[in-house]
């Protein structure tokens, strides 16, 4: 099974270079959304999690946000 994803457009999921950065919340927001209704989020979430630096959301989740939750394994 496909994810949610595979029908968007990449752009929705990465941004565009030079993005203002109210553009890129709204972006992103929509991306999230289309994540939360995807069959494979916490499969697509754990990968995210797992690779050292990926780009734009994935699993639901922003770079920093991926970030956070990898600082927070690690401390504890």
């Amino acid at each position: 099974m496909g994810g949610a994803c595979a029908t968007e457009d990449r752009q929705l999921f990465l941004g565009r270079p030079g993005e203002p950065a109210v553009a890129a919340l709204a972006r992103e927001e929509e991306a999230k959304r289309v994540c939360a209704r995807c069959a494979v989020l916490l499969e697509c979430r754990a990968s995210a999690l797992a690779e050292a630096n990926p780009l734009g959301v994935r699993g639901g989740m922003t770079p920093s946000e991926r970030g956070a939750v990898r600082r927070r394994r690690a401390y504890h």
